[in-house]
């Protein structure tokens, strides 16, 4: 399962295009001087603009979808917009996002799924000022079960369970405008990235002496073979076990120094398996890999939320048992005989999502910011989605934790969810050497305000940024047999290369603890802005940087 919190995400930036096209529409309409009367379909939708209303039948909108005969409202506002546009929204109305329909239904009437029907209820609603937030969880859950519509637009409007839809224009067009400002801000911001990393690649270059030999290449397999075995540690209070899969490379070597060890962290609702490749890889190249998950926030808990025997995605607990079940599996390994071979007390780690952020928590000693968080969540974060997840740590007792674990010696967080619940306090301390690496296309922990302002956070002398182009949230995931969506989703949420994508993770993580964890200067080489300038291709363009001012996000912005 790859998260079904980015599903939603998803779906909603389809719907949030759809709104732009509908609010066009109105708008367009309403400029012509054109009040339409309610026209005689069975359900209407009611564009509100201040005092003004239009209505646009919704069996014309199937009709349009279905021919491009443009009839009432919808003829006239097509004097008023371009083919281009119309072919766009003639598309999206039928552009399924089908989740499996027990999924989409619990999520719903989870914290965060009521959260983001609070969101759409503002400007979808069931009357002039109500809000539309229970209509919409209905007509999601309906459209979604329905195989012939399914979870489209057209769809949703057919399942809506009142006559009316009231669609405020206002609302509307102001959450619209925030995306759009959103993603115009994300593309100046990540092509300044690029045009960073390219120019510091052309001075290095100038700079340098060409290398004698081209260097071997990270991405493909080791020659070490390995062992894998499956366990389970004690949680700290013992209340529950931790799986976990231990590789054991088998060394030839007379040597008696000890291996040194890679934790792999998936993120929330996962498995083990979607990380799978790279801890074979990892194990590959001599490392003892745990590749391990959280029962209360993995998929066990996405099928405890299934069946009704949980009522949340993530418990506010999750924040504090994600790093403290890494200290966990630590400790037990620290005590198995197995594992004698194994340095126990210098740890690299590799978290995705909240996986990056149980990473980032333990190599700071994270203290959970509720002040900053509680302002955060007091707004209402529409494009921020990774804050449904975060503000659930508002539920916890507001006290010092205790998360850090001086084992790990080294990170690399992967997408990780970080701005409010650690934020500067907390990133600003790291010491150890840290690798961040984002999604360009990321809809669940948006790239920008994830993980490229708190880049320039670290205070670390041994920091990295890593930039995936035309990537998603799930681009280093593999997909599975295990996936419970389709693969027109999965492959949405992943984008368009995702096995470059994980490629450059299994490069960037075999050099970055070659060089951190067993002090390999030879492989430093790779981990440069000109090493990931010379692999980078059109298809998967990957940026590195090694330093970035918050004045130079602000100017991207600006400009």
């Amino acid at each position: 399962m790859k998260y079904l919190t980015d599903a939603i995400a998803n779906i909603s930036s389809q719907v949030a295009r759809s709104a732009a096209s509908i609010a066009s529409i109105a708008l367009f309409s309403l400029l012509g001087g054109i009040f339409a009367q309610p026209s005689e379909a069975a359900d209407t939708i009611n564009f509100r603009f201040n005092i003004f209303e239009v209505s646009v039948s919704v069996d014309d909108l199937e009709t349009f979808s279905k021919t491009g005969e443009l009839r009432g409202a919808l003829e006239t506002a097509s004097r008023y917009i371009s083919a281009a546009d119309m072919a766009t929204f003639r598309r999206i109305l039928t552009e399924r996002a089908d989740v499996p329909v027990a999924l989409l239904s619990r999520f719903l009437y989870t914290s965060q799924g009521e959260r983001a029907l609070d969101i759409l209820g503002d400007f979808i609603r069931t009357g002039p000022e109500l809000s539309g937030n229970r209509a919409i969880r209905a007509a999601a859950v309906l459209a979604d079960a329905d195989k012939e519509t399914g979870l489209s637009l057209l769809g949703f409007l057919r399942k809506f369970p009142t006559s009316d839809i009231y669609f405020d224009i206002q609302e509307g067009l102001q959450t619209v405008g925030e995306l759009s400002d959103l993603l115009q801000n994300t593309q100046k911001v990540v092509q300044m990235v690029n045009d960073e990393a390219i120019k510091t690649a052309k001075a290095t270059a100038s700079n340098s002496t060409p290398s004698i030999a081209p260097l071997a290449d990270l991405r493909d397999k080791g020659n070490v073979s390995w062992e894998r075995t499956s366990l389970k540690a004690p949680a700290l209070d013992n209340r529950y076990e931790i799986p976990f899969y231990l590789f054991i490379p088998k060394t030839t070597s007379s040597k008696s120094e000890p291996l040194p060890a890679i934790v792999i962290y998936p993120g929330l609702l996962s498995n083990r398996e979607p990380l799978l490749y790279l801890a074979e890889h990892l194990a590959s190249y001599g490392f003892a890999v745990v590749l391990t998950i959280s029962p209360n926030s993995s998929d066990e808990q996405l099928n405890k939320l299934i069946i009704g025997a949980a009522s949340e995605i993530a418990p506010p607990e999750s924040f504090i048992e994600r790093p403290q079940d890494i200290t966990a599996v630590l400790n037990y390994l620290e005590k198995s005989p197995q594992t004698a071979n194994v340095n126990w007390q210098n740890v690299g780690m590799v978290g995705h999502s909240f996986g990056g952020y149980a990473a980032l928590a333990l190599v700071s000693d994270a203290q959970l910011q509720f002040a900053d968080l509680s302002e955060a969540c007091q707004g209402k974060y529409k494009w921020n989605v990774s804050l449904l997840l975060q503000c659930v740590a508002l539920r916890l007792p507001n006290q010092n934790y205790k998360l850090g674990d001086p084992r790990i010696k080294s990170a690399i967080a992967v997408n990780p969810v970080t701005s409010h619940v650690l934020g500067k306090a907390n990133l600003s301390k790291i010491t150890v050497p840290i690798a961040i690496v984002g999604s360009a296309d990321d809809t669940f922990a948006p790239v920008v305000s994830e993980q490229i302002v708190p880049f320039t956070w670290l205070t670390t002398p041994n920091r990295y940024l890593v930039l995936l182009n035309r990537a998603g949230h799930t681009a280093v995931t593999a997909v599975t047999s295990s996936d419970r969506l389709s693969p027109e989703i999965s492959s949405a949420l992943a984008g368009p290369n995702p096995i470059a994508a994980q490629d450059y993770l299994k490069l960037l993580s075999v050099a970055f603890f070659k060089t951190y964890l067993t002090q390999e200067t030879g492989y430093a080489g790779y981990i440069t802005t000109d090493y990931f300038a010379n692999i980078s291709t059109t298809d998967a363009q990957v940026s590195l940087l090694r330093s970035l001012s918050s004045d130079k996000i602000d100017s991207a912005i600006r400009n």
